[in-house]
């Protein structure tokens, strides 16, 4: 009976596993290519290789985007043990045809092209004249090729402008040469036919240009048509999509993204700093910064060191403000671990130097600096005292009538009526006034002394 039993459960296993080997999954690359979706794609990637799925279809439609994200995934491709198959449906440009070269197959729909892969500065744009990061992602770019028998030369020229392709016979025999390695050779029976990419342009393919010159084995006008060409007709397809965390940190590590919420993190510590207690301020910076590092930590780029910078620096901040009122020592202790928190989140390899991560961390940073400048100029704006007008920062009130127009001098003495955060009520010569203090905290009950009046504003200090 258990002899029965294994002879028919062998066959059956055997029958569902080469059910599920049949199985072809579509990971769809398009947009702008970020670290959510290589978070996307490992996850796709993985659950292809624990379910014994044989196919991985890339559909590409990028720009372009990060290029550590894109390396990321073409890891992922590359250990995958199974066929990939790139399929550029319209743009397979700069990252994009990094992740096209990770693939076993590259086929092309009518209209699509690849290449152009120069590396930028972040949200500049600036291209990158480093001759030392350009010839390390030339040689990565070869390093795929090869490992997935594109030509490297192809790849090579799609990063590096200051290659000259050229199509040429080689003893009867046709190939893609690289003019200045060729140039360097004992090479002479040599006839060339055509520039493919002139120096002091990246290589960039249409389709037909593409399959002309092997990197594009085939044109494919749709989906359909591709599963027909790769005998895969009445196969079930599995279409993977980025589930909600991956859409957050592709949402939250967008340049754009990332400098308005720190941006809004540093504008509400500052008005904190300024006007502490309000309680509204430091959960609005709290929350933002949290969100920030939240995004990174999903991204695979934050880790616990950055974390436990943060939380210091937050602790440190707060004591600043609620223990240690001013700005000293502490306070300046806090600001630097937050900041080294957030540039350690935008590096990958943080005991390294990558000058372009930096450069983009920099822009990032100006920009959110420049948000805080502008929340901060309209803050203090709307929160200072005018004439004809309260300042929004005055939240006490009293029904004891308040004189509009003081008539007190410098070094009078009152008594605070409220907590001053910096504003507050003040009782001077048996009158109350809207005050404000140059950035101290005086609780209620405490002496005040007059140190100015500018227009309807008193300032004053604890006496």
């Amino acid at each position: 009976m258990r002899k029965y039993k294994f002879f028919c459960t062998v066959p059956l296993l055997f029958l569902t596993l080469t059910l599920r080997a049949d199985q072809v999954m579509i990971i769809p690359i398009k947009g702008v290519i970020d670290l959510g979706l290589s978070a996307f794609v490992k996850r796709s990637v993985t659950y292809a290789w624990n379910n014994h799925i044989s196919t991985i279809i890339l559909e590409i439609d990028t720009p372009g985007g990060r290029l550590d994200a894109a390396d990321l995934s073409c890891e992922e491709l590359l250990n995958f043990k199974g066929k990939t198959i790139a399929f550029v449906l319209n743009r397979a440009w700069s990252a994009g045809s990094m992740i096209a070269l990770a693939s076993d197959k590259i086929i092309m729909a009518p209209g699509s092209s690849i290449g152009s892969a120069e590396p930028r500065v972040g949200l500049s744009g600036k291209e990158i004249h480093d001759e030392k990061i350009i010839s390390a992602l030339r040689a990565r770019f070869r390093a795929i090729a090869e490992t997935k028998n594109h030509n490297p030369i192809l790849a090579e020229a799609m990063v590096d402008k200051d290659l000259e392709i050229k199509e040429a016979i080689i003893n009867g025999e046709k190939k893609i040469i690289n003019l200045q390695q060729l140039q360097n050779s004992e090479i002479k029976n040599i006839q060339i036919i055509k520039t493919i990419s002139p120096k002091g342009k990246l290589l960039n393919l249409s389709y037909l240009e593409a399959q002309k010159l092997g990197l594009a084995e085939a044109i494919c006008k749709d989906r359909e048509t591709l599963l027909a060409y790769l005998g895969k007709e009445g196969t079930k397809i599995i279409i993977t999509k980025p589930n909600w965390s991956e859409n957050l940190v592709r949402f939250i590590t967008h340049p754009v993204v990332s400098s308005l919420l720190l941006g809004i993190g540093f504008w509400a510590l500052v008005i904190a700093l300024k006007i502490p207690g309000m309680g509204l301020p430091e959960f609005v910076g709290i929350t933002a910064l949290l969100l920030f590092f939240w995004g990174y930590k999903l991204a695979g780029l934050a880790h616990w060191i950055e974390f436990l910078l943060l939380i210091l620096g937050l602790i440190l901040i707060f004591i600043e403000i609620f223990i240690l009122p001013g700005f000293g020592i502490t306070g300046s202790l806090g600001i630097i671990c937050l900041f080294s928190g957030i540039i350690l989140s935008f590096l990958k390899y943080p005991l390294t130097l990558p000058w372009r991560d930096l450069q983009r961390v920099g822009i990032i940073l100006l920009s959110a600096v420049f948000i805080t400048g502008t929340f901060l100029f309209v803050s203090f704006k709307l929160l200072s005292p005018k004439k004809g007008r309260r300042g929004i920062i005055l939240f006490e009130t009293s029904k004891s009538q308040i004189t509009p127009l003081p008539d007190i001098m410098p070094g009078d003495i009152g008594t605070a009526i409220s907590n001053l955060r910096p504003a507050g009520k003040a009782k001077i010569k048996e009158k109350i006034y809207n005050v404000q203090t140059s950035g101290e905290w005086i609780e209620q009950g405490e002496k005040i002394k007059v140190i100015s009046q500018d227009g309807n504003v008193i300032r004053v200090k604890k006496a």
